[in-house]
């Protein structure tokens, strides 16, 4: 028996009979896809892997030394927030968000640390722990929920922060 090919791939036995030409199994697609995904997924790990991380900004630039009239006009807003709360004219969790953002741009008044703009881990890797740990005490006051209690603590350290800052 002689096999003839045709144009359409089927096979012809010389006595006549054809027969179809031979399926590749699903099996085989199905690896190929796995194979082309895990590639894929490959690259996109390996980009994200090495991808350049943004450092944070530290610096403005060179900031007068700071005055004690910035360090009392920032003193007198921290005891404002103080009072405002007493009185009922801002929450609980607005006072430890206003104490946050006041230090953080008294960092940024005394000392050019963009502080306004970074986060708690940016804060961290900056030489300035003393801020980074007053702003990480704000945090459970600022985003608990709470309604009501006391933020005599949080107002002390927002001041001594402020105090000792050199």
């Amino acid at each position: 028996m002689r096999v003839v090919d045709t144009l359409v791939g089927a096979a012809t036995l010389t006595d006549g009979s054809f027969y179809p030409p031979v399926q590749y199994s699903p099996v085989w697609l199905v690896i190929g896809v796995v194979l082309v995904a895990l590639v894929i997924g490959w690259l996109v790990f390996v980009l994200l892997l090495t991808r350049r991380r943004a450092e944070p900004y530290e610096y403005v630039g060179s900031i007068p030394q700071l005055t004690e009239t910035v360090r009392d006009a920032y003193l007198a807003r921290i005891d404002d927030v103080g009072r405002r709360y007493d009185a009922g004219a801002v929450t609980f969790s607005d006072a430890h968000h206003e104490l946050s953002a006041l230090v953080r741009s008294f960092a940024s008044d005394a000392q050019g640390v963009r502080a306004r703009f970074m986060t708690l881990d940016d804060l961290r890797r900056t030489p300035h722990r003393a801020l980074a740990e007053t702003v990480e005490r704000l945090y459970p006051g600022a985003f608990s929920g709470n309604t009501g209690g006391r933020i005599d603590d949080a107002i002390a350290r927002a001041s001594e922060l402020v105090r000792t800052w050199n």
